[in-house]
């Protein structure tokens, strides 16, 4: 439902719950960039440390997006069809334990299921929020809600890749998967 102003007008304010839950989609999203562009960031001490060609680093690299794009089209039936939140919250567990394990992997088919995983754990991110946003956002404020969300998967990448070479080079690649994760 709308809100009204004290002279009968409709307010164009969004409330503060909402503005919430826009900012916890917001930073949903920019922990899934962050989490998606780690590998690129670890990949010089990954390669040399389990040993990986430069073909098997391209897989690793690519294997994100091989469910991530499939597993989108499954994820939107699956919101249109069970609880948005749950699923949400299983995706976000799943591509939490995809990171973390990424930091457990001994070689390349270990590393290359933890990315696989992570695609399938990230593709249930948009469908939900897009479906969070159409059930309880007015019109009038969806565009700030997605907005929010823009602000978050534009400020992953440049916050993982700016911050994420630090703990790297500090604490190894390895404790920087299962941190983040």
């Amino acid at each position: 439902p709308a809100a009204f102003d004290a002279a009968g007008m409709r307010s164009s304010k969004l409330s503060p719950a909402l503005f919430g839950v826009a900012l916890l989609l917001s930073a949903s999203v920019l922990i899934n960039y962050v989490d998606r562009g780690t590998l690129a960031i670890a990949a010089p001490l990954l390669k040399e440390d389990l040993h990986l060609s430069p073909s098997q680093l391209g897989v690793l690299l690519s294997a994100f997006f091989w469910t991530y794009a499939f597993c989108q089209i499954l994820s939107g039936w699956l919101v249109d069809r069970f609880d948005v939140n749950r699923l949400l919250a299983l995706g976000v567990l799943l591509w939490s334990f995809a990171t973390l394990g990424t930091g457990l992997t001994r070689g390349f088919a270990m590393l290359l299921a933890a990315r696989l995983l992570l695609g399938i754990g990230e593709s249930v991110a948009y469908p939900s929020y897009n479906k969070i946003i159409a059930k309880h956002f007015n019109a009038e404020h969806r565009g700030r809600a997605n907005g929010l969300i823009s602000a978050g998967w534009a400020g992953g990448p440049a916050l993982g890749t700016l911050v994420g070479g630090l703990p790297v080079a500090h604490i190894g690649w390895r404790w920087f998967f299962v941190v983040l994760g």
